[in-house]
């Protein structure tokens, strides 16, 4: 027998006991399963990680300090505002085109770690060259990834928020429409040349795996590539002969920490604008779309510019004032902007959910209205029209001309009643 029809059985058992599981636990059953899949893969990953380097390290005692602190930072950059921004916003644009992406994060951080990897051998290699030159090549590659990440910003804060407009005309249609008649549809047709620009340029990034490559030009800034590099070169310096299979203990620690908080926050961000619960409520659904794509908007333009103002100012340290000052302690604070973005959509979620009860409440009194309003007209026309038929009928026009006959006979004229007295 072949071996793949063997395993589609016992992978379709092992997807139902699952699913079985999943529906035990009250909060988890709200959630997609492979939103939960991808998450539970990655902590079994970050296990064997653990176990794998701890093995490594129970021989090299002296490196335990420095790996916890490589594992740190791939946790701190995941908060960073761009990783943030770009997972969210390419989520919520797979999403609206009908797929339900649960990997962007893990391939956006994959494709960023490629470069932290190569990075962390070519040091590990040749640390003293790599040394005295890292700094211009540092520089280079810091204003190419700035500019990738700042250009990919603001085009997607665009394009969502040509999302956002869309979704807030079907939002009215939707309460326009008739109750249980709502549609879903999402359409970007008609537009003229704007549409058909967006139409181009979301065909860029269609599949959750091609922001692999994304990631790795956003890895080209060499923010975190350069941290983990100076933790190779000291690793080498503090410890004399260290192997290069060794150092690579850093970059693949600092991947895992990485990895496991952009997944998480992608299977977050799809399990949100896909929530099962709203799928039977089509206003629902549009109501907390807008909310979401609207902070999207605003974070994914306020990063870019941001970014796109720190780029400029490192590479005309000579600009100064207030201004260029506040834009050097933004830049430098990268990771407390990213756990303000988290924390702006738990805060503006919470909002959104406390807000909604009232707002569907006046919502749906002013389509009852219209509705009763509708009825009423309905009604008036269908009576009118019912006392047009009676009218019309052959039956009552003979009983009226029978009427109007015997009025006729009774009611003579005054001349010849008096000519017959």
């Amino acid at each position: 027998m072949d071996p793949d029809m063997e395993r589609r059985p016992m992978l379709a058992k092992m997807k139902q006991k699952a699913g079985h599981f999943q529906e035990q636990i009250p909060w988890i059953r709200r959630l997609p399963g492979p939103a939960i899949a991808i998450v539970l893969l990655l902590i079994v990953v970050q296990i064997i990680v653990w176990i794998a380097v701890g093995i490594v390290l129970h021989f090299h005692t002296a490196l335990i300090s420095t790996a916890v602190l490589s594992y740190t930072l791939g946790l701190r950059h995941a908060l960073d505002a761009d990783h943030i921004s770009a997972i969210d916003l390419m989520t919520r644009r797979l999403v609206a085109s009908g797929q339900r992406p649960v990997t962007v994060g893990t391939f956006f951080s994959l494709g960023h770690s490629t470069i932290v990897v190569v990075t962390s051998i070519i040091v590990a290699a040749s640390s003293a060259a790599i040394e005295d030159r890292f700094g211009s090549f540092g520089k280079v590659g810091g204003i190419i990834g700035s500019s990738v990440s700042a250009a990919f910003l603001i085009l997607l804060g665009v394009m969502n928020g040509w999302i956002l407009y869309k979704l807030y005309q079907q939002l009215q249609k939707a309460i326009a429409a008739p109750i249980g008649q709502e549609s879903l549809e999402f359409s970007f047709e008609g537009g003229g040349c704007m549409t058909m620009l967006l139409k181009r340029t979301f065909k860029l990034v269609d599949r959750p795996w091609k922001m692999y490559p994304l990631g790795v030009l956003f890895g080209l800034g060499f923010d975190t590539s350069s941290e983990i590099a100076l933790l190779g070169i000291s690793s080498i310096q503090a410890a004399a002969g260290t192997s290069i299979w060794l150092i690579l203990i850093f970059p693949v620690l600092f991947t895992a920490g990485m990895c496991l908080l952009d997944t998480f926050d992608g299977a977050a961000m799809m399990s949100l604008y896909t929530s099962a619960r709203l799928a039977k409520d089509t206003i629902a659904v549009l109501y907390y779309q807008i909310v979401l794509t609207a902070i999207t908007v605003i974070v994914a333009l306020v990063i870019g510019v941001i970014q796109l103002l720190t780029m400029i100012h490192n590479v005309r340290p000579d600009f100064e004032g207030p201004f260029w000052d506040g834009v050097d302690v933004v830049g430098d604070h990268y990771d407390v902007i990213g756990g303000c973005i988290v924390g702006s959509f738990l805060v503006f979620g919470i909002l959104s959910v406390l807000a909604y009860k009232p707002w569907r409440r006046t919502v749906d009194r002013k389509r009852e209205a219209v509705l009763l309003d509708n009825a009423d007209v309905d009604e008036v026309e269908i009576l009118g029209d019912e006392e047009l038929l009676v009218d019309t009928s052959p039956v009552h026009a003979r009983e009226s001309d029978s009427k109007k006959s015997n009025v006729r006979t009774d009611v003579q004229p005054i001349g010849e009643s008096s000519r017959d007295v």
